[in-house]
């Protein structure tokens, strides 16, 4: 009778297991599961990235870790308003952040803070803001996770809402730099997002910062902060319909050009080649996305042909993502 004993334990083991398997070594991602999605990834590592607004959706994290993903969880307020505008909320947002974490902690590890928040779409807050925000729910968030990565959402490109000055021309640039060195070392990591296809363009490895070439930007900001430049950076978002929606919504203006994902995939493997400070997964927005239908690579099949012919044919893996300089200087080159 004895042997049976430690059957229970056995289970939970097991069990333990499957729910925090290895993090993911391959850049190979997706935003927004679906229940095909396992298919894609010809038995490469993965990532998945899931939204959630705390306190008003449930998401199948067990299901989805179980698939062997890596999931990345982004949480918002609402949709138009990813953290709050108002001050007074911000305190609840930080509890109801570190709730949900303490709901899906065997599954997920890695939060995004937010999203887009400069931008006049979504929370349209100064960096000052967001700063606070980010350091309270960090802060929460580490009393019932202590091992959670949590880390500052991506900036929207090309956006001109927020300006709170610096030393570059455009915007969006200056709130990235504003976050990166007023959060300087207390945070996990960056997430990011590069959009390429300009005017139908099929090529991302050639574009500048008005397309995919865009995340070079925010690699050179992030990289050039003494703290950041040792963080782990994860390109949460990417397609290739920087033009946005045509007359149709949810549907982008342009066609999928065949072969952008090889390329997109290709272009971030060969920057972790070259560069210590890695990018982790490059996850394509979205899988099965409700509200952009014509995103979805479940509706988008040469897209889907492209995706899953990379990973069979592929192996981008992170290159050791813990060579690091020995001490900080500016490292984009």
């Amino acid at each position: 009778m004895q042997t049976f004993r430690f059957l229970p334990i056995l289970c939970l083991l097991i069990f333990f297991e499957i729910a925090i398997s290895e993090d993911a070594t391959h850049i190979y991602g997706i935003h927004d599961w679906g229940s095909t999605a396992q298919g894609l990834f010809n038995g490469k590592s993965r990532w998945d990235v899931e939204m959630i607004r705390v306190g008003l959706d449930t998401k199948p994290l067990a299901q989805i870790a179980g698939e062997g993903f890596t999931i990345l969880v982004r949480l918002g307020k609402q949709w138009g308003e990813s953290v709050p505008r108002n001050s007074n909320e911000w305190d609840t947002f930080a509890l109801s952040c570190a709730s949900t974490v303490s709901v899906y902690s065997s599954y997920c590890k890695r939060w995004i803070i937010g999203n887009e928040m400069n931008a006049n779409f979504d929370s349209n807050i100064p960096a000052s803001d967001y700063i606070t925000i980010f350091k309270k729910c960090r802060v929460a968030i580490k009393t019932v996770q202590p091992e959670a990565e949590v880390l500052v959402a991506a900036v929207a490109p090309w956006n001109s809402s927020q300006n709170p000055g610096g030393p570059y021309s455009y915007a969006w640039l200056n709130y990235m730099y504003t976050l990166v060195n007023g959060i300087n070392d207390d945070c996990d990591g960056y997430a990011i997002h590069a959009y390429g296809g300009r005017n139908g363009d099929s090529d991302p490895r050639n574009d500048n910062y008005w397309g995919f070439g865009v995340y070079k930007d925010w690699m050179q900001i992030i990289g050039n902060n003494m703290y950041a430049y040792a963080k782990p950076v994860y390109l949460t978002e990417m397609n290739c319909f920087a033009d946005g929606q045509g007359s149709i919504p949810g549907y982008p203006k342009y066609n999928y050009s065949t072969g952008w994902i090889n390329k997109a995939f290709e272009e971030i493997n060969n920057w972790n080649r070259s560069h210590r400070q890695k990018i982790y997964c490059a996850c394509w927005f979205a899988y099965a996305n409700g509200g952009f239908p014509g995103y979805n690579l479940t509706l988008l099949p040469q897209a889907s042909s492209d995706f899953s012919y990379t990973t069979q044919n592929t192996n981008y893996t992170i290159a050791d993502p813990t060579t690091l300089l020995p001490k900080y200087w500016a490292i984009y080159e």
